[in-house]
Order: structure tokens, then C-alpha cells, then sequence
């Protein structure tokens, strides 16, 4: 009896870190697809900072692998999201 209790208490906890798990899987994933192509990667400061790399940090390579690293976290957050649902279910 006390054991069942001590895991329905632990219940809750755990589902918090795993919607704040989804919650930050989905904010970072979108932050990283879509930042690399804004006017705010094009005017940031710190590239000014070493003027001679500028071509390597405005290139479309690194954009795109930073853009890559975004669709990853999506992909990480859709498959959270559907084994949070299964076991919601079950």
C-alpha cells in the first residue's frame, strides 16, 4: 500500500520534467532552424568583433549546419511528444 502511494506521488514530478523537456526541445529547436537566416545573425555583434572570420560565420554552410542542429531538436521534441502520449495512455 505505502509503496503504491510513494509512486503515485512520484508521478507528477516526473511528467513535469518531461513537458519542460518538450517545452525546451521545441523553443531551442525553432530558435536554431530560423535565427541563422534573420537579420539579427547578420548584424551581430560579436562577428564584428573578429571581422576576419565574418565570411566563415555569414556562410550558408554554417548556416545551414546550425539550421540542421534545429531540425534535430524538432525531431527530438515530436518523439517526446508521442511517447508522452503513450504513456499517458497506458
Amino acid at each position: 500500500m505505502q509503496e503504491a502511494k510513494r509512486v503515485a506521488r512520484g508521478r507528477p514530478h516526473i511528467l513535469l520534467r518531461q513537458v519542460f523537456l518538450v517545452v525546451v526541445c521545441m523553443e531551442v529547436g525553432v530558435v536554431l532552424l530560423l535565427l541563422p537566416w534573420t537579420l539579427l545573425w547578420d548584424n551581430n555583434y560579436f562577428f564584428s568583433l573578429q571581422p576576419q572570420y565574418s565570411a566563415f560565420w555569414l556562410g550558408n554552410h554554417l548556416r545551414g549546419a546550425i539550421s540542421g542542429i534545429g531540425l534535430v531538436n524538432l525531431w527530438l521534441f515530436a518523439s517526446e511528444v508521442t511517447a508522452l502520449f503513450d504513456r499517458r495512455r497506458s
